[in-house]
């Protein structure tokens, strides 16, 4: 009965490690799917364009907000509004740098094949440290000039491209160029739509968790409970083990050893205190399930139960 009841008791045990270990392994799979929710960066990202047309008969109003299709021959320019905020939440330093460039990209085969590209710089600002990004810059991009640089193109060669205008604000942070914001911008179409994007590559790649400290102290506390968990079934399980072994040397008492604190060694093993007395040819007492053996007048005691009071008084 004895064993069965140890066995389930092990078996609870190994049931309870088990669980935690468990737990331990779904915290991970759980704040690894959610640890881009927390950056260390915060970003806001207000860039906006707007297209002002050439003096004609047919619009009232020479200015169309974006997200509209536009007769390309009726573009003056594309006023394109900057305006791009970045801080570190640590409240450190930022080493950046940005640039402005527009680049043309004519393709062949139905847009499959790039067969020619000219980069445009239209601003560069260099080796800024701040505690926080913000970029403010007003571009009226001249649409007619690409419009007329790439008919140029043709021209020269003979042939037919599908064109593209690219207007990108690259932002390098500690050498790395991200996030960016691309406006494309067909060429050779008659009504043309403009299309932006903000890449966020740079804040992907320095995604950080911010509930770290919690997910450390939640791990902390279960790593402690499998050990202490752990040990409290090996230490048991080997205190049995040692009684067991050591059965026909071990007596009973009903009395209360009489200890002072001159002749008293106290021992953190159970085992060394059972080795002492096989060595010695000593039995070992025990008292409400604490064990001692007298050696030349010492008493090395091994506490399960603390008997003895106040022995310093």
């Amino acid at each position: 009965m004895q064993k069965k009841r140890k066995k389930i008791r092990i078996l609870i045990i190994l049931s309870i490690i088990i669980i935690l270990i468990g737990i331990l392994f779904l915290e991970v799979i759980y704040f690894s799917k959610n640890i881009q929710k927390n950056n260390i960066y915060e970003s806001k990202n207000k860039t906006y364009y707007e297209v002002t047309l050439k003096p004609n008969i047919y619009f009232l109003n020479n200015k169309i907000e974006a997200n509209n299709y536009y007769i390309a021959n009726s573009i003056k320019t594309i006023d394109i509004h900057f305006n791009y905020y970045l801080k570190n939440k640590k409240k450190e330093n930022i080493n950046y740098s940005y640039d402005i460039t527009a680049t043309l990209k004519s393709y062949a085969d139905n847009g499959t094949k790039l067969i020619w590209t000219k980069d445009f710089n239209l601003k560069n600002i260099n080796n800024i440290k701040q505690k926080e990004i913000n970029i403010k810059e007003n571009y009226n991009l001249d649409y007619q000039y690409y419009v007329n640089y790439v008919k140029t193109f043709q021209e020269y060669y003979d042939i037919k491209v599908e064109t593209y205008l690219y207007v990108t604000l690259n932002i390098k942070i500690d050498d790395q160029i991200n996030p960016h914001i691309i406006l494309t911008i067909p060429i050779n179409e008659n009504v043309i739509e403009i299309t932006m994007k903000e890449d966020n590559i740079f804040l992907e790649n320095n995604t950080q968790d911010i509930v770290l400290n919690e997910i450390v102290v939640f791990d902390f506390i279960v790593i402690i409970i499998i050990l202490v968990v752990s040990k409290f079934l090996f230490s048991k399980n080997n205190e049995e083990t040692i009684l067991k072994e050591y059965n026909d040397i071990i007596i009973a008492v009903q009395n209360e050893p009489n200890i002072n604190s001159n002749n008293i060694i106290y021992l953190n093993n159970l085992k060394d205190l059972m080795n002492m007395a096989v060595n010695n040819n000593m039995n070992i007492f025990n008292y409400q399930n604490n064990y001692y053996t007298i050696i030349n007048n010492t008493y090395y005691v091994y506490i399960l139960k603390k008997i003895i009071k106040d022995i310093e008084n």
